[in-house]
């Protein structure tokens, strides 16, 4: 079969771009449909490398880089540009537009879908501009329009089925992430007495929390990402004593490196599925986590990690201590990540797409 990819963005490198990698692992002669690609970025440069990159018009207004995300009336459009009549199959990976592909009838297409649009859908819990709400109303309806497009969905998580159920009204099946647990081999965990954060510093994350609690408990915080609050998180960490480090831009090994020597990885915010949780795992470190979500799917309470159940300082405070007299085996935590292989990953993609 020839097969293409789409993925929504290549701007900057996350979760959701490794998952991507991995499929184009699976496919290494498909090419890559995408609305922006950021080739600056050393990190997509180096995954991407020798890939056939196909970009939609977005690409060729000037200055993009420094207002992509005003662009957003654009990117809908731009993925209706494409033309897959050559191919008998197309895998979108997508948490916000890259569905929104026209197919011909002999052309499957099947949509990895993490999430709904999440500033759609009201999943971030922020604040909307009552000024860009009726517009928002408007891609409500188009979003409900555009996953009729698809042949079938493919959930990252039971907690992503269950919103692709209540948005679209359609069912899937659901493909979990995988880890790459190659990346852990040659690297030896130990204690560095310091919590951890990974996240894009942005409303949803929540990543005061853990700065307020870290204060509260004098717990030294090491803090990787990038994001519009970073400003703000920085003055915030400033008002206590507590050793707080942001970091970001971080090179992979080093990166790892750090995760290696946390006491604990810290997820506040409502994740899609929590790939950074198995992350940690993978170095038989625990989680602390905001108990919603695809958490739910990668810790195992008590056995690998535990939850707190509001979304406030106390809460997360009172986790930290009870984590504090648990007994968490890493290997217990290994053993868990294990489930999530990339060769399990690439059995069940092949699997899916031969039915």
């Amino acid at each position: 079969m020839k097969i293409a990819l789409v993925h929504d963005d290549l701007v900057q490198w996350g979760g959701a771009e490794r998952v991507f990698e991995g499929l184009t692992k699976i496919f290494p002669e498909a090419p890559i449909y995408t609305s922006l690609y950021d080739e600056n970025n050393v990190e997509l440069f180096k995954r991407f490398k020798g890939k056939r990159i196909i970009t939609s018009f977005v690409q060729k207004i000037p200055g993009w880089r420094q207002m992509y995300k005003g662009l957003l009336p654009l990117y809908p459009i731009a993925f209706e540009q494409f033309d897959f009549s050559d191919y008998d199959f197309v895998i979108s990976h997508s948490t916000r537009f890259a569905k929104n592909i026209i197919t011909k009838p002999n052309t499957r297409h099947f949509c990895y879908c993490h999430t709904p649009p999440r500033f759609l859908w009201n999943l971030s819990n922020e604040k909307v501009n009552n000024l860009l709400e009726p517009y928002l109303s408007f891609l409500r309806v188009a979003d409900q329009i555009f996953s009729n497009r698809v042949d079938k969905f493919l959930a990252g998580s039971k907690n992503a089925q269950d919103r692709i159920k209540k948005i679209y009204h359609k069912d899937s099946d659901i493909l979990y992430p995988f880890v790459d647990l190659a990346r852990f081999q040659n690297i030896t965990a130990f204690d560095g007495g310091y919590m951890m954060v990974i996240a894009r510093l942005n409303y949803y994350k929540r990543v005061d929390l853990v700065i307020k609690a870290c204060q509260k408990l004098d717990i030294p915080l090491k803090i990787i990402g990038s994001g519009s609050l970073k400003d703000s998180l920085e003055n915030l960490s400033e008002k206590g004593n507590t050793q707080i480090e942001f970091l970001e831009n971080l090179d992979e090994s080093i990166l790892l490196r750090v995760l290696s020597g946390a006491k604990a990885l810290i997820i506040p915010g409502i994740e899609d599925f929590g790939l950074a949780s198995l992350e940690a795992q993978a170095f038989g470190k625990p989680v602390i986590a905001y108990g919603q979500g695809g958490v739910l799917e990668t810790v195992v309470e008590g056995k690998t990690g535990i939850f707190f159940d509001k979304q406030d300082v106390n809460s997360l405070v009172r986790a930290i201590e009870k984590l504090e007299n648990l007994n968490i085996d890493p290997n217990a935590c290994i053993e868990n990540t294990c489930l999530y292989s990339f060769e399990k990953f690439e059995k069940n993609v092949k699997t899916i797409i031969s039915t």
